[in-house]
Formats: structure tokens, sequence, C-alpha cells
């Protein structure tokens, strides 16, 4: 049991060195779990590389359409006892936001058939819980902290002379630097696959509890569906080696 304490504090604390490092280092910590992921790795605790795609919408907002963007990180994974596991992750790039809304930032340019943006990035920190269903099927959830990145409005049109036109500013100082939600996961694991280190095939919904703005002019949490693959790097059985 104290095994398992150590190992979950080493998660937590990589990740959060992640966190204040984040632009200097998340492409060299990815690459050394490339180099060095299958000599850490044991049955109780192992890395992975995760990438896949966000689908997400600001419920609140007029909006018509999905914002879409890739979405990466690293994941860990620490075995609490045949059924659960504690899975951290750190994923520096998570694209959110929404289309056709009603910005908040008025411009000076007149535009015809205007249509309006948000482009947000955030870093996104997932501390879940793992339940294991069957040796393929398992499903997770828990806290969730972001940290926000770039926020932009974006407002396209054309011009009275036919001129089209990209406006885009920046919409940071009106959102909270932190957001809180709760994923909750469904996952496939393909086991037999990568000579026995699997490829888990992942369903994320990401339930946003907390305001996105800190503004009067707009309210609006985060509402994100994930769909991802996940490479675990784990020495496999040795009949599957």
């Amino acid at each position: 049991m104290k095994n398992k304490i150590k190992k979950i504090k080493t998660c937590i604390l990589i990740l959060v060195f992640g966190i204040f490092t984040n632009n200097l280092c998340h492409a060299q910590a990815a690459l050394l779990v490339l180099i060095f992921g299958d000599k850490v790795a044991t049955e109780n605790f192992h890395l992975s590389i995760d990438g896949g795609w966000n689908l997400s919408t600001m419920p609140g907002l007029n909006q018509g359409k999905f914002n879409d963007g890739l979405y990466y990180g690293l994941g860990a994974f620490v075995k609490l006892n045949d059924r659960w596991a504690f899975t951290p992750e750190f994923k520096p790039l998570s694209p959110r936001g929404a289309k056709s809304v009603t910005g908040i930032l008025s411009n000076d340019i007149t535009l015809q058939n205007p249509e309006t943006d948000y482009k947000i990035n955030y870093m996104d920190v997932p501390l879940l819980v793992r339940f294991n269903i069957s040796n393929s099927v398992y499903i997770a959830a828990g806290p969730q902290i972001s940290f926000l990145g770039k926020a932009k409005q974006i407002t396209t049109g054309s011009t009275s002379s036919g001129e089209s036109v990209d406006i885009a500013q920046d919409i940071k100082p009106l959102m909270h630097k932190q957001n809180f939600m709760v994923p909750v996961e469904l996952a496939y694991s393909l086991s037999k696959q990568r000579g026995g280190k699997g490829i888990d095939v992942k369903l994320r919904y990401n339930i946003g509890i907390s305001d996105a703005f800190n503004t009067s002019l707009a309210s609006s949490t985060n509402s994100t569906f994930q769909f991802f693959l996940s490479f675990p790097f784990i020495n496999p059985p040795k009949e599957i080696k």
C-alpha cells in the first residue's frame, strides 16, 4: 500500500511540474515517454501517450455548431487492485470554444453576414479513477482542472465592397484562468495490438461545472466530447510477447 501511495504522489508531482513548465517541456516529456516508457512499465504502473479529437460547445450562448480541434497529452496508470486504478493525465493542448455565437466584443467595421466563433485553448489536468468492468472494457470519472491558454473571438464577414474580412479579438481577460469539469469516460482496450501492449479507444464527455467567463457580458460552462486513442507503455504478459 505504501508503494502505491508513493506512485500516486510521484504522478501528481510529475503533473504539477508539467503544468508550470508546459511551454518548454511538454514535447520533451512526450519524447521521454516514447524512449523510456517500456523501461519504467510494470503491472502496477505505466505511462501512455494520448491523441484524438475534441467536439465542444458552450451551453448558454446562442450557437449553432460544434467547435473542434486536435487533443493530445500524456497519461499515467497506477493500479490500486484488480478492479480499480488511479489514472491522472496531463493534456497541454485541449481546444474548446463555440461557433456561431453572439460576440462579447464589438468592432468598428460594419460587416455583411457576420459570423462569430470563440477559439479557446486549455491545458487539462484530469484526475480520474478507473473501474474495470472486464478485461477489455472499463469506465472512469473524476475531477478535472483546466488552465486557460489563448482565447480569441473571431468574426468573419464581408465589407460593402465584397472584401472578406477576419477580425480576431482577445477575450482572455474576460475569462476565468481556471475552469472545472467532471470527465466521464467509457473505454475499450484492444489488448492484442502493438505486441500485447494494447491500444485503448476512449469516448469521454466533460461536464462543465464552473462558469468560463468572469464578466456579466456572457455566462457559459464548457461542454466537451472527446474521442481519442491511448497508447500505453506496459510490459505485456510473457505469453503475448
